[in-house]
């Protein structure tokens, strides 16, 4: 008894499946979220710095090319918050223009969360990045906030901290 062939059918059945599953496996190439059309005038955004009852930050700096706000600061004053959300603009508005005349500058938002020590250095962040703009956070953001000084705290000012959210 020799061995028995393949059987033709089952070649062409085993080819077919594959192709079913190859195409099936291709995407559209297509974004299926519709393209926004929202517009937000200068009424729509409340003034930066004087902050009303019902803004859901305690503090904002506007720069010509990003906005830093401060969503939540703990253990820190309000002027020693407001005067870090202030350089933190200022660094923004400084490497963001530098990017800018490089041609490196994308639109961009992130979220940082920084712990900060008893010995005032930033211990820790938690870093939420807008995706496609993870080059400009890092530079003109993250690493600034990570060289961020405050005051030592004395062993009673519990823990300290602040999120920030920024846009470019």
């Amino acid at each position: 008894m020799g061995t028995v062939p393949a059987r033709p059918q089952h070649d062409s059945l085993r080819r077919s499946l594959a192709i079913v599953f190859l195409l099936a496996a291709c995407g559209s190439g297509r974004d299926v979220v519709p393209e926004s059309h929202d517009v937000r005038t200068a009424a729509d955004v409340p003034s930066a710095k004087q902050p009303s009852s019902g803004d859901a930050y305690e503090y904002v700096a506007r720069r010509p090319l990003g906005t830093v706000a401060l969503a939540e600061a703990r253990g820190l004053s309000r002027e020693l918050s407001s005067a870090t959300i202030d350089r933190l603009a200022d660094t923004l508005q400084s490497c963001a223009a530098d990017l800018q005349m490089r041609g490196k500058l994308v639109s961009g938002a992130v979220r940082v969360v920084a712990q900060i020590g008893p010995d005032g250095l930033v211990t820790g962040v938690n870093v939420k990045v807008a995706p496609g703009a993870t080059a400009n956070a890092l530079i003109c953001v993250i690493a600034p906030v990570k060289l961020l000084t405050f005051p030592p705290s004395d062993g009673d000012a519990g823990v300290r901290g602040m999120a920030i959210e920024v846009a470019w």
